[in-house]
């Protein structure tokens, strides 16, 4: 019941069109503000590779199928990855034949500073503003990704 309940209190904060919304904090990280400056939303994805850095990165080749979409939004992607050696995660996005910008969380200072959204989802959506407007990953099924398009389209036309 408590899984249920989280992300429905998530999802009513950022319906809320005057309240203050969920604010990702990003001081000292460059890579992600330069990519938040260059596009209306950014879709940041945190990757925790403990283990296997390749492995932890291989999901991100479903992007590529939604570029173009992206690029419509007016939408970047970003990665925020904790636990890797720099070489390591440029070694694996080569591979993958990707070019993101990427922040290194060294010292868990993003994780820690943004614990409410990051211990839940290691995938969201947020604007210039550093609001987060969309909670999960959008590329899991056809509707979803709809709603996603949908959601940025609006923010978009209401700005």
């Amino acid at each position: 019941m408590k899984k249920i309940i989280i992300p429905l209190i998530l999802l009513l904060l950022l319906s809320c069109g005057n309240e203050k919304r969920l604010a990702l904090l990003t001081d000292g990280f460059d890579a992600l503000d330069n990519c938040l400056l260059a596009n209306d939303f950014t879709i940041l994805c945190y990757i925790d590779s403990a283990s296997c850095t390749f492995c932890s990165m291989q999901w991100l080749d479903l992007w590529t199928h939604r570029e173009s979409d992206l690029k419509k939004l007016k939408t970047g992607i970003a990665l925020i990855v904790r636990n890797s050696d720099e070489g390591t995660v440029y070694d694996a996005l080569s591979l993958l034949q990707m070019k993101f910008p990427v922040a290194f969380d060294k010292f868990s200072t993003l994780k820690q500073n943004n614990a409410f959204i990051l211990n839940q989802y290691s995938v969201f959506t947020v604007n210039k503003k550093k609001e987060v407007v969309w909670l999960g990953s959008p590329i899991e099924n056809e509707n979803t990704w709809n709603l996603f398009c949908e959601k940025l389209q609006r923010l978009s036309e209401s700005n």
